[in-house]
């Protein structure tokens, strides 16, 4: 069943719709609620029932105590309600709700019912945002098929990318551009089937931030590996280690683990600790991370994480905003301190002026060995300070201040010449004949966590 969309008295309306658009005294013309033309049947009482009565209201396990409700209806029910609009704003309506935007009467329809199912308040300055999507992609087809015609420049789409489940913001957008006479050429047709629709709850994340120590020489900061035969070990990385107490704590979906830079994974990161947020994704529980009890749990879960011998959090775990989370991305200096070697005798003069030589720019290719997983570009790097201490004739330490971004073992071993100039190129020595035994960061120059 269908009209065009100006014949407003033969459009498929259920007796709500109807009453709501036309006035009280008036009665649907259609023979199930799914069928109306214009709410798809989800402002029936019944099918409103339903929905709310789903079990994922009482085990969503939030300790929120309000909810702010979000509707995503099918597009096509969006694209007729601006179609209905357009056509009828200037017509007599005697409808209680007439000139009230569908989403919200949608809103309206579910917010008692969802407060009664959950015990949640409905409030506009609530964290926790429960959305439900109704879905009906009868008439995506037909709807294209309409808007392609009508509007062949402004709507085009490849036959090969015939695909209907990502149209949405595409359709929102052309009936803002379309005349009046265009929209009354468009069939109001009824639906055959009800709506599916889901139900999700999703919370603001909490940003924790703070600094961390690594005294292993074979853990990775993320739970990867560059080998694909390789197993990954569970929990044998940084970000797990430092990560799992939080998302027990919390219940969020997942913990991200965000670091300013990332050491390699035989490299020690110690001094004072490299900077890092974990952004807690939906998390679930958050009243210990509230007012008062918010210090407490920092401590409670900064001693579960130390309790690790190779990874320890310094002190000071903060809980921090969005905003101040986006400033771990900024370039930071690093100290590094590296155990070397040289198949040549070494020259202690060459050692001994090493210092004088910075400040260096260097030019370094991307490196043979992460060649798989990265794009070759050339980089131009700093080296603030330098100074070496000779261990004995073919042993010595390095100190150097860098640029973030910085290759230190490429600098230091020259990576058959990519890295221009080498710590060999200084030391006056062959490509290959100065190697790195051991690194370690010792510092990040950064005020963190942020006040």
């Amino acid at each position: 069943m269908g009209c065009d969309a100006s014949s407003d008295d033969r459009i498929p309306l259920c007796t709500l719709c109807t009453r709501q658009l036309r006035g009280p005294e008036e009665s649907g013309n259609v023979e199930k609620p799914f069928n109306c033309a214009l709410c798809f049947g989800v402002l029936d009482e019944k099918f409103a029932d339903e929905v709310v009565a789903e079990k994922i209201y009482e085990s969503s396990g939030y300790d929120s105590k309000s909810f702010l409700l979000a509707i995503n209806m099918p597009v096509t029910a969006i694209l007729r309600e601006s179609l209905y609009e357009l056509v009828h704003r200037d017509s007599s309506s005697n409808g209680t709700l007439s000139m009230v935007p569908f989403k919200l009467r949608i809103v309206n329809a579910y917010l008692e019912r969802i407060r009664g199912a959950t015990g949640l308040s409905p409030s506009l300055n609530s964290d926790l945002i429960l959305t439900l999507t109704f879905m009906n992609d009868e008439f995506n087809k037909s709807d294209v098929d309409y808007l392609v015609k009508e509007f062949p420049d402004d709507f085009q789409i490849s036959r090969k990318r015939l695909r209907f489940a990502n149209m949405d913001d595409t359709l929102l957008s052309m009936y803002t551009k379309v005349r009046i006479a265009d929209y009354r050429s468009y069939k109001m047709a009824s639906p055959s089937t009800s709506c599916h629709y889901t139900i999700s709850f999703e919370r603001s994340p909490l940003f924790i931030a703070g600094r961390y120590c690594k005294f292993s020489r074979n853990m990775s900061q993320s739970p990867w590996s560059a080998s694909t035969d390789m197993k990954k070990i569970i929990g044998h990385s940084v970000s797990e280690k430092v990560g799992a107490p939080f998302v027990t704590e919390t219940g969020c979906d997942v913990a991200r683990f965000i670091a300013s830079g990332r050491e390699d994974i035989d490299v020690r990161m110690l001094g004072n600790g490299r900077p890092f947020v974990l952004e807690l994704i939906n998390p679930k529980r958050i009243f210990p991370f509230q007012r008062n009890n918010l210090k407490t749990t920092l401590k409670r879960l900064e001693d579960s994480i130390n309790k690790n011998l190779d990874v320890k959090v310094l002190p000071g775990l903060k809980q921090i905003t969005s905003d101040q989370a986006s400033l771990i991305k900024n370039e930071r200096r690093k100290l590094y301190t590296g155990y070397c070697c040289s198949t040549r005798k070494l020259d202690d003069l060459a050692l001994k002026k090493l210092h004088h030589k910075a400040p260096i720019e260097v030019i370094q290719k991307t490196p043979v060995r992460v060649l798989k997983r990265r794009p070759l570009l050339e980089r131009r790097r700093m080296i603030f300070f330098i100074a070496a201490l000779k261990l004995d004739d073919y042993h010595f330490l390095i100190r150097m201040e860098t640029q973030a971004g910085t290759y230190v073992k490429e600098f230091v071993h020259g990576d058959f010449g990519r890295t221009r100039p080498s710590l060999a190129d200084l030391l006056g020595v062959e490509c290959g004949e100065v190697d790195i035994l051991e690194l370690d960061v010792e510092g990040v120059d950064m005020e963190w966590p942020p006040k």
